[in-house]
């Protein structure tokens, strides 16, 4: 019987230098108290799920706080490029992953990366970072973008690619440089910051991925995009990071919880497990409130849980991986747990993955 798929190494890599909520001047604060929009109106009795209306209490909570929760985020100095992060990861994960497993870096076998802010377009940044760490020319090297959704999308793809035989070792990475597509002005800047991660997924002695579940819904693919406000990303103008779509963002929020419950609940069924099995909880840290909110809701009472949000901002799809990585180091996983990972990124997929928890993995 062939060992389980599960992770072996992982591994984040956050710039040292951050910036602070006092770095935006009080005036521009100020201007964006004074123009947040006014609450919508309730909605008639029925209109909303349970979970909608959870969501709603915790969108009023933090409605009031112009940094959207996040009370500082890395940034990357000048000169630095998503490539260097990613590298730095993905080295720091290779060595977590021969702590416990016998493997050199000419068995990885493909490499699958998320580059959130590349330096050029219509170029394959996988090659880039293939090259800086000196990887088999046979490795399969790619792009696999699924927005902050690619951490799950890519161990999906590794986990088929490994179990029909195509591949020993997957390296699978993600990074964030939002800072480079940021406008300081927008309210939404201080959501954003820099980081990046990495992943080592092979066949584990102890663990392992029990059932993973993805889904996707395309109805509002311009909450969250990278253009030139009011035209497309060639069009003449600087392109920033913002919501094309506020109305289809709300809406995008407001189901979130809904999506954990279709999806976790399928993922544990599948598992055989019950949500009184679960040891850990980690959930992509897209808003402060988001794994707290998904946790009461899905009855997921006794798992140990942790949010970065606060002190990183929103990293895209590197955020799964430093709640597991953080999680390991805290002592807040151990050999044997179960495991649930919840998230999504604008597009939108959304999804769901269990495991039980195996060799140390940093």
């Amino acid at each position: 019987m062939e060992s389980p798929i599960g992770l072996l190494g992982v591994a984040t890599y956050l710039p040292p230098e951050t910036r602070p909520n006092a770095w935006w001047p009080a005036a521009t604060v100020e201007r964006w108290r004074r123009s947040r929009p006014p609450a919508p109106p309730a909605p008639p009795p029925g209109a909303h799920t349970d979970a909608m209306t959870r969501v709603l209490a915790a969108m009023s909570a933090q409605a009031g706080d112009p940094f959207h929760g996040v009370t500082q985020r890395h940034v990357m100095p000048a000169g630095m490029t998503s490539v260097d992060m990613e590298a730095r990861a993905a080295e720091r994960a290779i060595a977590n992953a021969q702590l416990h497993t016998e493997f050199s870096r000419d068995e990885i076998d493909a490499l699958f990366i998320h580059t959130a802010v590349p330096e050029y377009l219509l170029s394959n940044t996988a090659c880039v970072l293939h090259h800086a760490l000196g990887l088999a020319t046979r490795c399969l090297s790619v792009q696999v973008d699924a927005a902050s959704h690619s951490f799950m999308t890519q161990l999906t793809l590794a986990e088929h690619m490994i179990a029909s035989g195509r591949a020993r070792y997957v390296l699978i990475v993600q990074s964030s440089a939002a800072s480079r597509l940021v406008d300081p002005e927008d309210a939404l800047s201080p959501m954003f910051g820099d980081g990046a991660a990495a992943t080592i997924v092979g066949r584990a002695r102890t663990g392992g991925l029990l059932a993973n579940v993805q889904h996707t819904n395309g109805s509002h693919p311009r909450a969250l995009i990278a253009s030139v406000p009011g035209a497309r990303w060639y069009d003449h103008g600087r392109v920033v990071l913002h919501s094309a779509d506020p109305g289809g963002a709300r809406q995008v929020f407001l189901k979130t919880i809904d999506f954990a419950i279709d999806v976790v609940g399928q993922a544990l069924r599948e598992a055989q497990l019950a949500a009184s099995d679960v040891d850990f909880f980690g959930v992509h840290q897209g808003t402060p409130w988001l794994r707290l909110v998904a946790q009461d809701t899905l009855g997921l009472t006794r798992a140990r849980s942790l949010d970065t949000f606060q002190t990183t901002g929103y990293l895209f799809g590197a955020s799964i991986p430093l709640v597991l990585e953080t999680a390991q180091r805290t002592g807040l996983v151990a050999r044997g747990d179960g495991v649930v990972l919840y998230g999504g990124g604008v597009g939108a997929t959304y999804g769901a993955i269990v495991m039980r928890w195996g060799e140390p993995v940093a």
